[in-house]
């Protein structure tokens, strides 16, 4: 199959994909957040609507506890004011003038003093059962109050229908007792009750009423209750039209009363499909228009000229002709390709010269290795932390802070949602402002180590150049910065212990950058060594000492782990290179870098060990920071004394 077929395979493909994987995306994941969020939307209206029944229960509420918590009201009901029923219970206005379809006046028997039910548009007389009859039983959950300023409320089952209702005990003005008796007040929740609250929350709300097999006014206080409006948990009936979320109101005695149906439009799905479908014909038809483009650039700027240099390639092995030159003038990488084709012929007589050359490079590809495994051992923590940063980033609900701000944003959204919402807002705040602190410090680790990675190659520049440059080096600063840039799960391994006869021998003389990477790779090492035994606690512990090497002050430092120890028969090899025992590829050059880099630095790196499972001693030795000018011109010569 020619290439340019297989292009052309591999276009339609990726546009086939990429319009199925749009389709996908479109349906199981954005239309799914239109319908949740109008699943969400058709709970809060239902929510809104259980509202407006609550707050017309709470304007009766303070209408009865206004006339019961009264002086006047009190005596009448004891009998001491006479005047009370002309001067307050005018016969024909009262009922109207509270909007209320009941008012009753109920001793502590349960026995009725004054009771008058009306309705309020033909002002006509209405019969509420047991609530207008002479008396209530006395243990009728409306007379029961068992705190003395806490009324009862809720739904009672009437013959003209359900009725919203609050019995407050009477009490002085002062709110004192005893309690002389009940003040009722009621309300009938009418058709056009309802239809009115519909009108306010600019909801559709379809009531649905229960039949009840007895009069529940005549049950005992058992089983009831009188705390506020009882009702079923929402359900949900998904239409092609609506959500109808659904509901059942029970009375005061918790038996089923009516049914709520809150039907809200599907408007917000309807929008998002129309939305899906025309992204979706936007995206097939961007799609092909890219497909169709993308196949004429693939032509002109890669096909045709990949076959022009094929055929010339097959003309040049058919004719055997080297003359040729296909001279293709590009800029690109394919006109460096032909370019290099025809300079490759050119270069065949070069084919001596680079075998000549072949030690010279081995040379450079054995310092490549050691720089690149130093590199390696600072980028790998610095992988893991930017990595660690990546998914803490990742985690921050974004958009959900957008829905939030969107949402504390609308004037319609209510104040109960808007209290959740600034608290949201509130807790991502912070978790942010936590985030970001940490990630200041990762960043700040993450520069060290790049620093690192620069000193590196920094120091390699100048090796190529000439010798390197020595400072004196603080060997316990240069310990603690090899530890910091560890991964976390080998710190975790690792309890590196200096003591103070690091900071008593002084500096040390030599590249300050080669140093560190050393010492990393015997960190680095002693970890991996303590993994491998699964010790627990691991150890390193590091200490030095003055010695004078063929008339030379030098200090020796010990860096002594209670890892897996070296096995007799690798001791003689463990420095050179490419030997390691570990089976991962790129080992075997730390050790033999390290090496090589201490001796061109004037000293030595050595180990001994009691065997395998006994642990192992690293021996860096450096020139000591006395007489310095004299260690600079030493560096140079060779020193047969301080090979390993």
């Amino acid at each position: 199959m020619s290439l340019s077929r297989k292009v052309s395979m591999i276009v339609v493909l990726a546009f086939l994909l990429s319009g199925l994987l749009s389709f996908a995306i479109q349906k199981f994941f954005i239309m799914p957040s239109f319908i949740s969020l109008e699943k969400e939307t058709a709970v809060q209206n239902a929510e809104r609507v259980m509202a407006a029944i609550e707050r017309e229960i709470g304007q009766i509420s303070i209408l009865t506890t206004d006339w019961s918590h009264w002086d006047d009201t009190h005596n009448y009901i004891q009998g001491q004011n006479p005047d009370y029923e002309a001067d307050n219970l005018d016969f024909d206005n009262t009922l109207s003038a509270l909007s209320m379809n009941f008012l009753g006046y109920y001793d502590i028997t349960g026995k009725a003093i004054w009771v008058r039910a009306e309705d309020l548009e033909s002002e006509e007389q209405m019969d509420l059962g047991v609530l207008t009859g002479t008396n209530l039983p006395v243990d009728h959950p409306l007379l029961y109050h068992k705190e003395l300023l806490e009324d009862n409320r809720g739904i009672i089952s009437t013959p003209q229908g359900p009725l919203l209702v609050v019995a407050s005990p009477i009490l002085t003005s002062e709110e004192e007792g005893p309690i002389a008796g009940t003040l009722m007040m009621g309300r009938l929740l009418t058709e056009a009750a309802i239809d009115r609250i519909g009108e306010l929350t600019r909801l559709s709300i379809t009531v649905t009423t229960i039949s009840q097999e007895n009069d529940p006014s005549i049950r005992s206080r058992r089983g009831s209750s009188t705390h506020g409006l009882l009702k079923s948990e929402f359900e949900m009936v998904e239409t092609p039209e609506n959500w109808q979320v659904q509901t059942t109101l029970s009375d005061i005695f918790t038996k089923p009363l009516m049914g709520l149906q809150i039907d809200t439009p599907r408007d917000i799905s309807a929008q998002g499909e129309k939305a899906v479908e025309q992204s979706l014909w936007v995206l097939v038809a961007t799609g092909m228009l890219v497909m169709l483009m993308l196949w004429k650039l693939l032509q002109q700027a890669i096909l045709k000229p990949v076959e022009k240099l094929t055929d010339h390639a097959l003309r040049i092995g058919e004719d055997d002709n080297y003359s040729k030159h296909l001279n293709l003038k590009r800029g690109d990488e394919i006109g460096v390709l032909a370019h290099a084709f025809d300079q490759m012929i050119d270069r065949l007589e070069e084919t001596r010269k680079r075998l000549v050359d072949q030690s010279y490079h081995s040379g450079i590809a054995e310092m490549a290795s050691g720089v690149l495994h130093n590199i390696g051992n600072a980028i790998t923590p610095l992988n893991v932390r930017l990595a660690t940063l990546q998914q803490e980033l990742r985690a921050v609900p974004l958009a959900e802070m957008d829905m939030a701000v969107a949402e504390l944003s609308d004037a319609s959204t209510p104040s109960e949602r808007r209290d959740d919402l600034q608290q949201f807002v509130t807790l991502v705040g912070g978790e942010m402002t936590t985030l970001i602190k940490g990630s200041q410090k990762s960043l700040e680790l993450s520069l060290q180590q790049v620093g690192q990675v620069e000193e590196i190659l920094t120091d390699q520049q100048r090796f190529s150049r000439s010798a390197r440059i020595v400072e004196p080096v603080d060997m316990v600063a240069v310990i603690g910065e090899a530890e910091a840039g560890l991964v976390p799960e080998m710190k975790e391994l690792l309890g590196i212990k200096i003591k103070g006869s690091v900071a008593e021998c002084g500096a040390a003389v030599g590249a300050r950058a080669a140093i560190l990477q050393v010492v990393a790779n015997l960190l680095i090492n002693a970890a991996e060594s303590i993994q491998l035994t699964d010790t627990r606690p691991g150890c390193v512990t590091v200490s030095a000492e003055k010695k004078v090497v063929q008339g030379k002050p030098m200090v020796e430092f010990y860096f002594e782990d209670n890892g897996a120890g070296i096995d007799p028969k690798h001791q003689e090899a463990m420095f050179e290179r490419g030997f390691s025992t570990k089976p991962r590829e790129g080992s075997g050059y730390g050790l033999h870098w390290s090496a090589n880099t201490l001796q061109a630095l004037g000293g030595r790196l050595s180990a001994t060990s009691n065997g395998t499972g006994t642990g192992a001693c690293m021996y860096i030795l450096l020139p000591a920071a006395e007489n310095l000018s004299q260690n600079n011109s030493d560096l140079c010569k060779d020193d047969d004394g301080l090979r390993n």
